[in-house]
């Protein structure tokens, strides 16, 4: 018979608890992580987008949030309401798609890693669902994408 906690535990080599916290550390460094690298550039345009993005995607975040709170979206895995989008995962993947499209080198391919390390510790906390990381990549990749083409 199939033991889903033995198999979980099998699986993932790293504490749950450790994960998350990695997780929560992620969501601010990747994005400032890419100003830093903006800044090296001396592009002010390139900072002042990344500003935009930013609070774009915080603002858009914070709205779905509240939209689908009342909602079975709203509803996350340990109980606790505001699950969906993920906003861990909106913030990391806004830092690696604004990386991505700002630079468009073979190495940022890092960042997007690290996102994605970011929404598995959300899941595995079981603070959010696969449809709520999703959602938030996606929010982050397409914030970071429109603001570049439109400010630059």
């Amino acid at each position: 018979m199939l033991n889903i906690p033995e198999l979980k535990d099998k699986l993932l080599p790293i504490d749950p608890e450790s994960l998350e916290g990695l997780g929560d550390i992620l969501q601010y460094a990747l994005p400032w992580a890419t100003l830093f690298f903006i800044a090296l550039t001396g592009s002010v345009r390139g900072a002042q987008a990344w500003a935009y993005a930013g609070i774009i995607n915080s603002l858009l975040t914070f709205i779905l949030k509240a939209a689908f709170n009342s909602t079975s979206l709203g509803r996350r895995p340990n109980g606790g309401n505001n699950s969906f989008p993920s906003g861990h995962t909106s913030s990391a993947f806004m830092g690696a798609g604004f990386a991505h499209f700002y630079f468009s080198e073979l190495w940022v391919i890092f960042p997007y890693l690290l996102a994605g390390i970011t929404g598995y510790s959300r899941v595995v906390s079981e603070n959010h669902w696969w449809r709520d990381v999703v959602a938030g990549a996606a929010l982050g990749i397409f914030v970071s994408y429109a603001t570049l083409a439109i400010l630059t």
